[in-house]
């Protein structure tokens, strides 16, 4: 299994893996929340993003190429279609991306959180791998061990995209 390991501090909103080639990021100069959310869900349906949410901090995020048995607290599972090319990217540039057309994924900032796989079909594990009531704590926002896992496992056929942003509170 092929590991890398990223840290990616994030405003409170939500983190996300999509394939550059295939997310279209643009929803609107004033976009809403709600259209927001419907927008991931939409591309997620596409193959193209799969979006969880999160709290602020300093994510220490593992994304393993490859099935993982680690456990965690809590994880969900969603289809994933790629042209080979995998990133892992923030709220931040999602909505920059959503507001202003110009502005395409990767943001310069994010070109080493790109890793490139094999093109096709992925069964993708989205694990939190700490408790959600200490999301705030110091214990949490200081740990140097990964907070999420995100496992992408090859699959020879489609695989069922999740119809929400997991965890996604507060919006």
């Amino acid at each position: 299994m092929t590991e890398h390991v990223f840290t990616v501090p994030a405003d409170y909103g939500c983190l996300a893996i999509l394939d550059p080639e295939k997310y279209v990021g643009f929803v609107s100069e004033d976009w809403a929340i709600e259209g927001l959310k419907k927008h991931f869900i939409n591309q997620n349906k596409n193959g193209s993003l799969i979006s969880w949410g999160c709290s602020y901090g300093n994510w220490i995020i593992k994304l393993a190429i490859g099935p993982s048995n680690d456990a965690g607290y809590r994880s969900f599972v969603s289809g994933f279609k790629t042209n080979g090319k995998v990133l892992l990217t923030t709220y931040e540039s999602l909505t920059m991306a959503a507001q202003f057309e110009d502005v395409t994924l990767p943001e310069a900032h994010e070109i080493k959180q790109v890793v490139e796989v094999q093109p096709g079909n992925y069964k993708v594990t989205v694990t939190q791998l700490f408790h959600t009531d200490q999301a705030e704590s110091d214990e949490v926002f200081n740990q140097k061990t990964p907070h999420y896992l995100v496992s992408l496992e090859p699959a020879n056929e489609e695989v069922d995209p999740v119809m929400e942003v997991p965890w996604f509170e507060g919006y």
